[in-house]
């Protein structure tokens, strides 16, 4: 799992130069990301919250 306070932590400086690590995809959706309003935004933050916490191992089923 992704530790998110290091993430932050680590993109707080980062620069458009900087974003030649990220794949089209990231750099798309990290655009669309930024068109969405704030309450959209907080609703797909929860979301992926979601998916991200009560993510189900189905080999343990």
């Amino acid at each position: 799992m992704l530790d998110r306070t290091n993430n932050e932590r680590a993109c707080v400086g980062m620069t458009e130069f900087e974003w030649s690590g990220l794949t089209k995809i990231e750099r798309r959706l990290i655009r669309l990301y930024r068109l969405l309003n704030e309450r959209d935004q907080l609703q797909l933050h929860r979301l992926s919250e979601v998916l991200a916490t009560s993510h189900k191992d189905p080999t343990a089923s």
